[in-house]
């Protein structure tokens, strides 16, 4: 098991340094039992693990007789098998030639069968006896994993696969040994497991034990891996088809369940060098805060994908940031939007060229082109218009509200089915149906052309059912209404909306702005509220060549991380490079999701519902398959035909609210970091808030 360390000199937070992890309170483990462990002091020195270089990411392997069943991540989801060798040999993974990726050999009476990819040739090394156990690890160092043996308390380890064995003792016969990084300084340590009690040494000699603790059953199978991507491995257990994967040897931290494999497979842990495509994770520990920071790279330039998801695909309700980047098939995510008690986001959504809603609260986006390849942030200038051919020419109608309330005397609204369930059409107006007729294209000015057909329109009596398509709802006895009356079933349209930048087609807010233009924004991220404090944060920004950073930051976890203020947050931003960042929504809705686990600690202890989230996906977005790219120069509908003008009314607010909240939003309008403390801070500097958002406020202030 290979292991690096970087030292980035000059990446220091708030001008102190940085050390390794140190444990928290979570979750109980698996087992009934459970005992104090010791851990190690922190170390000194500007220190940062590094994913994107030696580190690599664990995957799950099992071996059942002479097959390898291989998983992409920790999630324990799709799987690719293939058949190697007989069965009766003993499996095991390690980086045998420094790749920077493990390869699975095969052990059994002293024979090794070691590969160094699946269809490379296979080395075969005579070290060893009957009823040994082998092992693989990095004991001096050099990046290259060579061949060990556990022998009735004895380990046998070799520095080379061709001679120079060291033999000590450590343990006793019957243990388990399990070997891994536990220090994170790049070198394989050892350990023992005793019935269900771990015995870890910082070190691969002899000496004294460096902490215990209890973890498991007895009967399990042990292992280890880096599941938070601390630059440790933790343990891990495997019983009957079940993994249990804790994020540090501390007996109370948390541990999450997969299911992969059955019973009587022999669990196995392979690390990989890359996690996908122009996409890195690394952790940053700050001792003298104490804060811990998780920040994600992705190179825009690479074949991966960022793509905004709603929770559940709907505006109402609430989902976890795991849920959403497991149902999209994303490697990496993080929680995204502030949400209000029905669920839906505070600021404009936008996906794969759909428009979910315009904004409840003005603030910032970010924006993704259909590439992939481009991000803006700034202030969206989200708008619609429908346009059709008339007996005398081009006629157009604006629709300033997207799911965000009725219409207006002059203008139209939009009711989708993401809306279902919150936005409703009014009785009484007037209404027209469009039905989606053909692929929709994007402009480069950020524009989305979709061909509608009108299904039919009607003036009075009740509201119609929303349909998969669009329902447009416009005044009665006034132009919006005369518009929609005047539409006929067939007749062909153009839908248009765009989402304020060049060639968006993804669109996710947040505020306030951290920095824009390389400029801190100073004067929105100070004051006297508990929301500008230290709390857990979460942030996204781009750099000046071409980078996306994702950024979460844990907090209220004293010895662990206490968080940071939005001060701090932006000079954590700028540092890494930030052109420009804002702040999504924080506290306890703080959730980073990588290869397959959430990644970082929760202030709640638990992962909460959120109402949207900024995901990575490994390749291009198949949401998309569908949207065309027009060619530059090319003029969109809504720019060849008259239309009215942009709404004026700031901001565009749904009157709907909702009745009872949805579970998780009462835990958020008390948060200090999340949409309480936002709605707060807001009253406090005089802006005039939706009515969800007031109610929010008095969630918060009456908590306090």
């Amino acid at each position: 098991m290979r292991r690096s360390l970087s030292l980035l000199a000059g990446l220091a937070l708030a001008g102190s340094l940085l050390s390794p992890l140190l444990p928290s309170a979570g979750a109980a483990e698996p087992s009934a039992a459970t005992a104090t462990a010791t851990a190690a002091a922190p170390g000194t020195g500007t220190i940062t693990t590094e994913r994107a270089g030696g580190l690599g990411y664990d995957r799950l392997t099992i071996r059942r007789a002479d097959t390898w069943y291989l998983q992409s991540d920790l999630d324990g989801g799709a799987y690719t098998r293939y058949v190697q060798e007989t069965g009766g040999y003993q499996p095991i993974a390690g980086d045998t030639d420094g790749d920077g990726s493990d390869s699975l050999s095969l052990f059994r009476d002293g024979v090794w069968l070691i590969r160094n990819s699946r269809t490379g040739p296979r080395h075969v090394v005579g070290f060893g006896m009957r009823g040994d156990v082998p092992v693989l690890g990095d004991w001096n160092g050099d990046g290259i994993d060579t061949v060990g043996l556990f022998r009735r308390g004895k380990w046998f380890l070799r520095d080379s696969n061709t001679g120079g064995t060291r033999t000590f003792g450590y343990g006793m016969p019957g243990d388990q040994p399990v070997v891994g990084d536990w220090n994170g300084d790049g070198r394989t340590d050892i350990g023992v497991v005793r019935n269900s009690v771990w015995y870890q040494r910082d070190a691969a000699n002899a000496g004294a034990t460096s902490r215990t603790f209890r973890f498991g059953n007895i009967g399990d199978r042990r292992f280890a891996g880096d599941w938070d991507h601390d630059g440790r491995d933790s343990p891990g257990v495997f019983r009957n088809g079940t993994w249990y994967l804790r994020q540090s040897s501390n007996p109370t931290s948390p541990y999450t369940m997969t299911a992969f494999g059955r019973s009587g497979d022999t669990p196995l842990v392979r690390r990989t060098a890359g996690l996908a495509p122009g996409v890195s994770h690394r952790v940053i520990h700050d001792p003298n805060g104490p804060v811990t920071v998780h920040v994600a790279t992705i190179d825009l330039a690479a074949a991966s994908t960022p793509d905004a998801v709603l929770s559940n695909g709907t505006l109402q309700g609430l989902e976890t940031t795991t849920s959403m980047a497991r149902r999209s098939g994303a490697v990496l995510a993080v929680n995204g939007d502030y949400f209000e008690s029905n669920g839906r986001p505070v600021h404009a959504f936008a996906a794969d060229g759909r428009l979910a809603q315009t904004p409840q609260l003005n603030g910032r986006a970010l924006s993704i082109d259909a590439t992939g390849t481009t991000v803006h942030m700034g202030r969206p200038d989200t708008r619609a218009a429908f346009t059709v051919q008339t007996a005398t020419g081009t006629a157009t109608i604006g629709i300033p509200r997207w799911n965000s309330g009725r219409a207006d005397s002059d203008d139209a609204a939009a009711y989708t089915s993401a809306g279902k369930g919150l936005e409703t059409p009014p009785d009484g107006d007037c209404y027209a149906g469009l039905a989606i007729a053909g692929s929709p294209t994007s402009h480069p000015d950020g524009g989305v052309d979709t061909p509608m057909s009108v299904t039919g329109s009607r003036c009075d009596g009740p509201a119609p059912v929303v349909p998969p398509g669009v329902m447009l709802d416009g005044s009665r006895f006034n132009p919006s209404g005369s518009f929609l009356d005047a539409l006929y079933r067939g007749q062909s349209g153009v839908l248009s909306t765009n989402l304020g930048f060049p060639g968006a087609v993804d669109v996710i807010g947040g505020t306030p702005v951290l920095i824009a233009g390389g400029a801190i924004q100073w004067q929105d991220l100070t004051g006297s509220d508990p929301f500008f404090g230290r709390q857990p944060r979460t942030a996204v920004g781009v750099t000046s060549d071409g980078k996306m950073l994702l950024v979460v930051v844990d907090g209220r976890q004293p010895g662990y991380s206490v968080g940071m203020s939005l001060a701090e947050l932006a000079e954590l931003m700028n540092t890494l490079g930030a052109r420009d960042a804002f702040n999504l929504d924080g506290g306890g809705s703080s959730a980073m999701y990588v290869n397959g686990q959430r990644v970082n600690r929760p202030s709640d202890r638990y992962e909460r519902g959120v109402g949207s989230a900024l995901v990575v996906l490994p390749g291009a977005d198949p949401g998309q398959a569908n949207l065309a790219v027009a060619p530059p120069g090319t003029v969109p509908a809504y720019a060849r035909a008259e239309r009215a003008p942009a709404p004026t009314q700031q901001p565009l607010v749904s009157p709907v609210v909702g009745g009872t909240p949805v579970a998780g939003w009462l835990a958020a309008a008390q948060d200090a970091g999340s949409i309480g403390g936002l709605s707060a801070a807001l009253a406090d500097q005089g802006v005039s808030l939706p009515p969800d958002l007031q109610r929010a406020q008095t969630v918060f202030d009456s908590s306090r």
